[in-house]
């Protein structure tokens, strides 16, 4: 069969690259969507990132043919090593760039369409602050990543063990000797946002109208819910890629700001920081109410159905309200018999292995009886409100260390804290805590007088801590990453191998090698003399048709010395040979067509 009758037969199995990278795709899909839930997001990335490079590459390896190709026959080597780690890294790096930036830009478009869409209140509440906020120009702050889904929905672990981090990020200034007095001899809590609708394992916020406060120049004020000890203070925090929400101790009566946007109750969100580092500092004066300043326990009428809800489950439903008729009707001496129950039966632990199969509330509650903050704070509410006692959750911090030289309060990550808040007639929102107090990562404590405080800036992070939370999630992932890069490395080798033991040395009809340069040289001076050269005619073949040139047998001999005889190529007889070629080409002449 003559050469320029071969075709390229088609591809044995067409669909199964295909397949193969369809696969790869959902498979990294699934990582990057968080599963296996207990695997650290740096190692699902790591994966997903190895897993695209080897879809594309075997997607993109030619089918097996009957007639290979000529190729060169290189071996694998540095060159080809380095390509698939570049490869990997850059898939893994642009997916870590896209999960860091997209998200916090995907919010900020989302906020202004909000914004855009969501009508104001028509009657924005005026009121007028007589405190002023100081400035302050500092940077570095950290804000902890719990925080950056703002008010959304919230998720009960499961299986998961938490490491909080070490790094301070909310700074509390008392404004005065007897303010710091106060925050001393107390519990302290900073308040975020608040939750109330449980379903399924989610937290979820109340739904209201979303109304603008909107202060005099002096900022924001309200009337406190009920009598107590006035403290004012000053907070200082980074501002969040999303949404900045204010953090206050419960409940505030003056903030300095010249608006809050409530979106839902008792949560509000900051409007854009005019710092030049854009971070916030403000000061807010609070009420602070706790379970156990209250002589009288009260249940006020329901702010709204949702903070006497129960799960929709009727078997948990019927298990809670068992368990909550145990501690009899609404009194001080019942909610008390419950927060004791609470912190004498269950264990505290930021590892917990709650069901899959199973509520996590429900499993906390009646089998593994071992959770964190968030476990306690949802099963006193729920057991409050089988009680009949309005409730809700309440995230932000508590505990703090404080630094009495720069008289100073540090709230780190390792102190976002989750609790209960009740509501009682003449009170108000209430702070009722039952997570055991042997809660460390929360503990309030005192600085001595020689510790250096972590000002912002020059924040003093605690090592081991940092290590726990980042850099073991980070070297496990790096190994994993170069575990399957290696073992890419190892198959892309037995591969080459196994295909070059069974390449044909015959060259395929449509990919032949490139002639040497004298010889397309030659071709086209014959063809432009009038003595074009078919195909499958030999050099030597070819030169006896015609009146050759008298470097023929120079040009005839050095190309069968060169690609049959194993002669290496010269390229000083090659220059003189084209030379030859052209001034053949120029001064010959095609024949007469008379």
């Amino acid at each position: 069969m003559p050469l320029t009758n071969l075709r390229q037969p088609p591809d044995p199995l067409p669909g199964m690259r295909t397949l193969v990278l369809l696969l790869t795709l959902v498979g990294a899909y699934a990582f990057l969507r968080g599963w296996p839930p207990h695997w650290h997001p740096i190692l699902r990335i790591s994966l997903a990132g190895a897993m695209l490079v080897a879809g594309l590459a075997l997607w993109g390896r030619p089918p097996k043919t009957a007639n290979p190709t000529a190729r060169p026959d290189n071996r694998f080597g540095l060159a080809d090593l380095a390509g698939l780690l570049i490869a990997v890294v850059a898939v893994e790096s642009l997916t870590l760039a896209f999960l860091a930036f997209a998200p916090a830009h995907s919010e900020e478009l989302a906020l202004f369409v909000e914004e855009a869409l969501e009508p104001e209140n028509p009657a924005p509440i005026t009121v007028n602050n007589e405190n002023s906020p100081e400035n302050a120009a500092t940077a570095g702050l950290v804000v902890s990543n719990w925080l950056f889904g703002g008010p959304g929905p919230r998720s009960l672990n499961k299986s998961r063990e938490v490491r909080p981090s070490n790094r301070p990020e909310v700074y509390l200034y008392p404004a005065s000797p007897e303010d710091a007095q106060e925050l001393l001899a107390r519990n302290r809590f900073l308040r975020n946002f608040t939750l109330a609708t449980y379903r399924e394992g989610f937290w979820y916020p109340r739904t209201i109208v979303p109304r603008t406060l909107v202060g005099g120049p002096q900022g924001i004020t309200r009337s406190p819910a009920a009598p107590g000890t006035a403290i004012s203070y000053d907070i200082l925090h980074q501002a969040n890629p999303r949404q900045t929400l204010a953090i206050t101790m419960p409940d505030f009566t003056a903030i300095a700001q010249p608006s809050l946007r409530e979106t839902t109750p008792d949560t509000f969100r900051l409007p854009r920081s005019t710092s030049r580092d854009g971070n916030y500092r403000y000061r807010v004066t609070s009420v602070p109410i706790d379970f156990d300043e209250i002589k009288t326990i009260i249940p006020g009428p329901s702010p709204g159905p949702e903070y006497l809800a129960l799960p929709p489950d009727p078997n948990l439903r019927e298990k809670i309200t068992t368990l909550a008729s145990r501690f009899g009707p609404a009194s001080r001496q019942s909610l008390t018999a419950l927060r004791d129950h609470l912190r004498k039966s269950y264990t505290y632990s930021l590892k917990v292995d709650l069901r899959e199969d199973q509520d996590p509330v429900e499993s906390f509650l009646f089998e593994s009886r071992r959770g964190y903050c968030s476990h306690f704070a949802s099963a006193t509410v729920l057991l409050a409100r089988a009680m009949g006692v309005p409730s809700r959750l309440a995230f932000g911090w508590s505990g703090g260390r404080y630094f009495q030289g720069a008289n100073l309060f540090v709230f780190r990550a390792r102190e976002a804290h989750a609790w209960a808040e009740i509501y009682l007639e003449e009170s108000g929102w209430v702070i009722f805590e039952t997570t055991p107090p042997s809660r460390n990562e929360g503990r309030s404590s005192q600085a001595p007088p020689d510790e250096t405080p972590p000002l912002p800036g020059n924040e003093q992070v605690d090592s081991t801590a940092d290590e726990d939370a980042m850099l073991i999630p980070l070297i496990k992932g790096s190994l994993w990453t170069a575990g399957l890069a290696v073992l890419l490395l190892g198959a892309s080798v037995l591969y080459r191998r196994e295909a070059s033991r069974h390449r044909s040395p015959l060259p395929g009809p449509h990919l032949l090698p490139e002639p040497p340069h004298y010889l397309a040289a030659f071709r086209h001076a014959c063809q432009a003399s009038g003595y074009p050269i078919p195909p499958g005619r030999t050099l030597r073949s070819h030169l006896a048709t015609f009146p050759s040139p008298d470097f023929s047998h120079v040009l005839v001999d050095y190309h069968y010395a060169v690609q049959y005889g194993g002669q290496k190529r010269n390229k000083t007889l090659e220059k003189k040979l084209l030379g030859q070629i052209r001034h053949w080409q120029k001064s010959s002449r095609p024949p007469s067509t008379d």
